[in-house]
């Protein structure tokens, strides 16, 4: 079903599969270990279906913050985040070991009209953004209450001054 979606090119024709198939594996290991396992384990195969899916779509397209939020809004079962975020990292670990890109960003590079960011602007975004929060911390530390100054030189600048500094000086 997988290589008959991805291939016909439909839309949303890789995700529904991937969530399918990961969630049929996981729901028959969950049977397994419900039939193996002593009943005062209380296994849960639909959990196991869960996890599954999770651990599929990890690997498939390697997205690994987001999926994890999904999962966790999409069946409100916060008490198993701990296992998704398991499931996403491994996946993502075997995928990365099985090929070194997940699905989107090979079609990307089979694309020869799609521009990059060079990853020195990525580093530079981060740098800058390191920076940023390094600053904003230390300025806390050594005025103290920040929040207070941000607000009053806002509301000078609306008033038309160009000076802004902190109630006080």
């Amino acid at each position: 079903m997988m290589i008959a979606a991805y291939g016909t090119a439909v839309p949303g024709g890789i995700f529904m599969p991937s969530i399918f198939l990961g969630a049929c594996g996981g729901g028959a290991l969950g049977l397994c270990f419900r039939e193996a396992l002593p009943e005062s384990w209380d296994i849960q195969p639909g959990l196991y279906a869960l996890i599954g899916a999770t651990a599929m779509l990890g690997g498939v397209f390697r997205s690994s913050i987001s999926l994890v939020v999904i999962m966790v809004e999409g069946t409100g079962g916060i008490t198993f985040v701990f296992c998704i975020i398991v499931a996403v990292v491994v996946s993502n670990a075997v995928s990365s070991w099985l090929q070194k890109h997940g699905v989107y960003h090979m079609d990307l590079n089979r694309n020869e009209h799609v521009a990059y960011l060079s990853g020195k602007f990525i580093l530079v975004i981060l740098v800058f953004w390191l920076f940023w929060l390094f600053w904003l911390f230390w300025y806390r530390t050594c005025t103290g209450n920040w929040t207070d100054d941000v607000v009053f030189c806002a509301q000078g600048n609306r008033r038309g001054n160009s000076r802004c500094s902190p109630p006080g000086t």
